[in-house]
């Protein structure tokens, strides 16, 4: 197959979405496909602001850049990223290219917006008043169409989560024959040896790793250091983030628990794979992913994952078995499941060895090849309506 990978950001292995996009257009080659691609270089940006750049200028730009590629030579596949390639996927349309468009999302934004708002009012998280409140929703709303507008025009919609296909399914009435939910992959680095073993000691070194904002579940993990660390003076907590974000981190611990926990800034992922095996378990209680690769890439390395019904860990924690499950925002849950790990031991063994081999069953080439599948199902879907 051809395909025309487009992408509104750097091509970096060690990032999010591009480190997906990354992995997968390469994975894609071994397999002999031939992939060529659009990076945020390529499209250019001449508005700075975030939003106004997604809302004025990047739809504008996907068109206007694919259709020069696509005027150079012939694809049998575009894959877009964003609901702001809806422009480029109507403009495939008009011109009845026969290659298919396929949304490739990595996080529905309109789908985390609905599951997030009620919790910023319950959070009390920061939010803009009068009339800066008013253009916010406004520029929300404009933004909500983009995605709309992609999940009409385009072929298909690419998700990495079950949560999302569902609502893409159930809310916006996609066919379900055009939605499909691909799971992402551990970086080489994180399966590349086995899995470190468990010990009591690393069950006593707790990790969290992302990015300080509400929605990955910031204040449940500080509320649960503070209630765990107090009365377990041998137990730790490392924190990587941000250095720029340390002292927001700060903010939200006990002033007794602060010489238990370490601040780590973000780190290679040769440094982050050591991080791993030096931890047991890895507090993930986030309140919305679109998959959240990490906790995938520290159950590769044997950690026990307390998580959230959200993204991937939806998909691939079997609760009990090799990692927990915990309610939303709910600090005593985690401590609670800390706990049982620290009091069972052997079955933390058992647990540990588990979410290895399970995060072993993802790879690169699986995600890859599954993706192929889905092009050619929409290839065929779109054969028959042509009909």
């Amino acid at each position: 197959m051809r395909i025309l990978f487009a992408a509104d950001v750097h091509p970096n292995p060690d990032s999010g979405a591009a480190g997906t996009e990354w992995q997968t257009i390469a994975s894609l080659r071994e397999l002999g496909h031939e992939v060529d691609t659009i990076w945020a270089e390529d499209l250019g940006r001449r508005i700075q602001h975030g939003n106004l750049h997604y809302l004025l200028e990047l739809p504008l730009r996907y068109r206007q850049v694919i259709a020069q590629r696509c005027e150079r030579r012939e694809f049998d596949v575009l894959h877009v990223n964003q609901g702001h390639c809806y422009l480029a996927a109507l403009d495939h349309r008009k011109r009845n290219r026969r290659s298919v468009f396929v949304c490739r999302s990595h996080g529905l934004d309109d789908h985390m917006e609905r599951v997030l708002a009620p919790w910023r009012r319950r959070l009390g998280v920061d939010a803009p008043s009068g009339a800066r409140r008013l253009v916010s929703s406004l520029l929300w709303r404009a933004l909500a169409r983009h995605d709309r507008l992609a999940y009409r025009y385009a072929d298909g919609v690419l998700v990495s989560a079950s949560h999302d296909a569902e609502y893409l399914t159930q809310t916006m009435r996609v066919a379900p024959e055009r939605v499909a939910a691909v799971a992402q992959a551990p970086a080489s680095a994180f399966v590349a040896r086995d899995a470190t073993p468990m010990t009591a000691t690393r069950a006593r070194k707790l990790l969290h790793v992302g990015g300080f904002a509400y929605w990955k579940g910031v204040h449940a993990v500080a509320q649960a250091a503070n209630l765990l660390l107090p009365g377990a003076p041998d137990a730790t907590l490392t924190w990587v983030c941000r250095e720029e974000e340390h002292e927001k981190v700060l903010t939200l611990l006990a002033p007794t628990v602060r010489a238990q926990v370490a601040l780590r800034p973000w780190v290679s992922q040769l440094e982050l794979c050591r991080i791993y095996d030096d931890h047991g378990i890895f507090l993930a209680p986030s309140l919305f992913e679109g998959f959240g690769k990490v906790f995938l890439e520290a159950m590769a390395r044997g950690l026990i994952v307390i998580g959230t019904a959200t993204g991937g860990m939806r998909d691939i924690i079997r609760p009990d078995q090799n990692g927990f499950i915990v309610p939303f925002h709910d600090p005593q849950a985690l401590v609670a499941a800390v706990r049982c790990c620290w009091e069972r031991p052997d079955a933390s063994n058992r647990m540990s060895t588990a979410a290895a081999g399970r995060a072993r069953e993802y790879a690169w080439q699986r995600t890859a090849s599954e993706i192929v599948a889905f092009y050619r199902r929409l290839a065929k879907l779109r054969a028959a309506d042509a009909r």
